[in-house]
């Protein structure tokens, strides 16, 4: 049931950006976005229009292509989880990349339907003066519900999709205070 619901929102977003149009004909409401460095590169809070379902985007120009993950309280406040003596706990969460070629590395990563690569991702990282600072590799594994992640992300695109979606949720935090938005 996940897995068509990743399926339904990456492909719904790919149509969505491929196609100029206006805010009204987006089958999305863009709630808030965070592009700290400049306007290169975002992630942004999305609900869909169809049934209210969050998602979270993130995009950087010089890549192709789009990086999706679903909405969840825990993914969102990952940063904010309490630091123990062994550090933060991983993050653990699925990228969606609609429109992905195979014949790349980290194509055994994960899940394909058609031309949407799904990746289970576990990450390391620290906070620092509230930024988050990723701990590079990236690890995975094959298929959707992984009991152990010992494959290393290896392809530069979805290292630096899952670098910014890290990188820059602090500043959506921001961005969905500023504008006053309550999230379950």
């Amino acid at each position: 049931m996940a897995k068509k619901i990743f399926l339904l929102l990456a492909l719904i977003i790919l149509s969505a950006t491929n196609v100029e149009a206006a805010d009204d004909d987006l089958p999305f409401d863009t709630l808030a976005i965070a592009y700290p460095v400049d306007e290169s590169s975002i992630l942004a809070l999305i609900r869909m229009k169809s049934d209210g379902s969050l998602g979270l985007m993130v995009a950087e120009k010089s890549l192709e292509p789009i990086g999706l993950v679903g909405y969840s309280r825990a993914v969102y406040d990952f940063y904010l989880t309490e630091k123990t003596s062994a550090g933060y706990p991983p993050l653990i969460f699925n990228l969606v990349i609609p429109q992905q070629q195979r014949g790349q590395v980290d194509d055994d990563l994960g899940d394909w339907s058609d031309n949407v690569h799904i990746v289970p991702v576990y990450a390391l990282f620290d906070v620092k003066d509230g930024q988050v600072i990723c701990q590079k590799p990236f690890y995975s594994a094959s298929g959707l519900n992984p009991s152990h992640y010992q494959g290393k992300i290896q392809n530069p695109n979805h290292e630096r999709l899952i670098e910014l979606f890290m990188m820059y949720m602090p500043h959506l935090h921001e961005s969905v205070a500023a504008q006053n938005i309550s999230l379950p």
